[in-house]
């Protein structure tokens, strides 16, 4: 057989037997077991090397000397099971080709080389296992305080979003309020302008009719006077006179009333126009602008009673005329009315 080949073999075999002898110190195996596994593999690569040397031994020296030189070959564990095969051999090479007994060698190299590279190699696995376990540990601990380390920056992070959010909201809610407290501010002036303009409008409707009463009046006046001053007529023409001065009162008192009527018509549709269109507006301004209807009513009402004052001073004046003019008639059959 190849050197490099059995040195091979040897290394696998020998490792395993080391192995399961780790799982016997472990108690994981029973040690009987793998002593059972491990003999029936050192009977065969035994007998293989002694077979391939003849029986001889010392061409098993020399062959076992070669694989133990190679570089796949454990020389400490190989140089031990060389040396057991060695002492286990007789001088007669028949003899060991056929008869010899490995038994002792076998369980002798169990208890002896690969017990000791196992309890070795069970001192190297528990220290890689404790390191493992440290390791792990210290990587759990790593990451429980990186999670933890996250989770205050993010905590923190969220804090400080909420804090921001809740001054910008701060913020939004006082400009908001700002700008309620202005809109409400140019409502109430724009209210009160409204005010004051209705009120000069107002007034400008008083005044316009006062003036057209008094013009009315002067205009009856004028007309009763030309009538006073101009007739010299009998009883009959007299009471003509008077009729016509009483009819050209009632016509004037109906035009004064047809024109107060008009006026009044067209004031009417003025302020519903401008009711409604002041109710859209000033949809949501507040409870004082709803004065302004009772402003409008009162110059509705103030205005309706200067054209009453004015048309009552009208009939006042004509009604003097007329007495004055029935005081001065004086009538007498076949004479002419003088003053």
């Amino acid at each position: 057989m190849r050197p490099e080949v059995v040195s091979k073999l040897l290394g696998e075999v020998s490792h395993k037997w080391v192995m399961d002898f780790v799982s016997v110190l472990s108690n994981s195996t029973a040690e009987s077991q793998a002593y059972g596994d491990m003999e029936k593999s050192c009977f065969k690569v035994s007998k293989s090397i002694i077979a391939g040397s003849d029986g001889d031994e010392d061409r098993v020296s020399e062959y076992m000397k070669e694989v133990c030189d190679e570089p796949t070959a454990s020389n400490s564990m190989c140089t031990e099971f060389a040396s057991g095969i060695d002492a286990a051999m007789l001088g007669d090479a028949n003899f060991n080709r056929e008869k010899l007994n490995l038994n002792k060698f076998c369980k002798s190299f169990w208890n002896g080389k690969v017990q000791t590279a196992a309890q070795a190699m069970k001192v190297q696995l528990d220290a890689e296992e404790k390191a493992a376990a440290e390791k792990k540990a210290q990587d759990e601990k790593e990451a429980a305080e990186k999670k933890a380390a996250d989770e205050k920056v993010a905590a923190e992070k969220k804090a400080a979003d909420e804090k921001a959010a809740a001054e910008k909201k701060a913020a939004d809610e006082a400009k908001a309020a700002e700008d309620a407290k202005a809109k409400e501010a140019a409502d109430e002036a724009a209210a009160e302008a409204k005010k004051e303009e209705d009120s000069k409008a107002a007034e400008a409707m008083r005044v316009a009719a006062t003036a057209k009463a008094q013009t009315l009046t002067a205009a009856i006046a004028k007309t009763a006077q030309a009538q006073e001053v101009s007739y010299n007529a009998t009883e009959e023409s007299v009471t003509k006179l008077l009729e016509h001065a009483q009819q050209a009162i009632t016509l004037a008192a109906k035009k004064e009333a047809a024109l107060a009527q008009k006026e009044q018509e067209e004031k009417e549709a003025a302020a519903a126009a401008a009711a409604a269109a002041k109710a859209a507006a000033l949809k949501n301004v507040t409870e004082h602008n709803n004065t302004t209807p009772a402003v409008e009513t009162m110059v509705a009402m103030n205005l309706t009673k200067e054209d009453a004052d004015a048309k009552a001073a009208g009939d006042a004046v004509a009604n003097k005329i007329v007495a004055k003019a029935e005081s001065n008639v004086t009538v007498s059959p076949n004479k002419t009315v003088s003053k």
